[in-house]
């Protein structure tokens, strides 16, 4: 008996080493709970292509759960705090992670693999969030529609396109929420609002999330929405159509960056820490570019042929995580107050 307990926790001790986890007494796979915003866990999302793999190598069950887009993510974090379902939330982005972690709903880990990702790509430097992706906001637009250059701020106030552009909403999205911050890094606050009264007559409606105005592009419903410089890639990739173009403003582009943590209360997390180490592995990496259409933060990978439709900006813009904090909700009902009253 001795020996054959000798034996068990030998077996063990090399399923640790090799990243792998153990399974259960009762003899049934452990299940890892990811939350994740929609598109990542749609049937073509980068979801079902790597949680495969995950579960292969560690003899795991993974339950991704969509969520919305990452604002709902975030929420429903929040509304779990006391008795938390998730294990692991993929999707935060560098605009919400300070209030993420000021909600009190992670715990602290920092990957062995760090070493891969660019310093300037470690949006969160009190040590929760590891980044996976990385890319920069604009509108695309149908350019057998749209016959004019659309390459700054002032000319997405032109009245051709009243009534056709497609954006989200800040509170509910995060592109929603990256185009506020944007347009607030380039007038400064209070410039922002004059901006966002002269746009308004030209927004065709606000969505909930991304897929939503996505979907709604794809209709043909407005031939402009607001979306990713790498989304060109996309259409050029599986469409074969190579006149959604991606503007590029000469303010330049707000930089979103995504990461994955931990949630706080896990029960699970040797096996979540085995998942954020995972998220930077080239096996995880490699299907960015093709199912997530964002840059992989690991430099190594090679971008398809496809991402050659991917303006890249002059300047690179951000506002400070702590500054985006505090003023968050006073940007996002002031934008409500200027939508409304049109």
């Amino acid at each position: 008996m001795l020996k054959l307990k000798a034996i068990i926790f030998g077996v063990f001790l090399l399923l640790l080493a090799s990243g792998c986890s153990a399974p259960q007494e009762n003899g049934q796979k452990p299940t890892l709970t990811v939350y994740a915003y929609d598109s990542m866990v749609s049937e073509y999302g980068l979801g079902p292509k790597v949680i495969p793999k995950f579960e292969q190598r560690c003899n795991c069950k993974v339950n991704m759960v969509a969520k919305g887009d990452a604002g709902a993510v975030l929420n429903a974090l929040v509304l779990e705090k006391q008795n938390p379902r998730a294990d692991v939330v993929v999707g935060i982005d560098n605009s919400m992670v300070a209030s993420a972690i000021d909600a009190n709903i992670l715990e602290k880990f920092t990957p062995q693999n760090i070493s891969i990702v660019d310093a300037q790509l470690r949006f969160d430097k009190d040590g929760y969030f590891t980044p996976y992706d990385y890319g920069y906001f604009t509108f695309v637009y149908n350019a057998r529609e749209v016959d004019f250059k659309l390459n700054s701020f002032n000319a997405l106030l032109d009245s051709r396109l009243r009534k056709k552009v497609l954006i989200q909403n800040p509170r509910t999205s995060s592109p929603g929420l990256g185009l506020l911050l944007w347009t607030v890094s380039v007038y400064g606050d209070p410039g922002y609002k004059q901006f966002w009264k002269e746009f308004r007559p030209n927004v065709l409606t606000v969505t909930a999330g991304w897929d939503e105005s996505a979907g709604l592009f794809a209709q043909g419903e407005a031939p402009v929405y607001f979306s990713y410089i790498t989304s060109p890639p996309y259409y050029v990739q599986f469409e074969d159509i190579n006149h959604y173009l991606g503007a590029n403003f000469e303010e330049g582009h707000y930089l979103q960056i995504e990461g994955s943590a931990i949630v706080k209360g896990t029960k699970n997390r040797l096996l979540a820490e085995q998942f954020i180490e995972f998220t930077l592995e080239e096996q995880f990496q490699n299907e960015i570019p093709l199912n997530q259409f964002m840059f992989p933060v690991n430099e190594n990978i090679e971008l398809p042929a496809s991402y050659s439709y991917a303006p890249v900006p002059n300047t690179i813009l951000e506002l400070d995580s702590a500054i985006v904090a505090q003023k968050q909700g006073e940007w996002i009902s002031e934008w409500e107050k200027i939508m409304q009253s049109g």
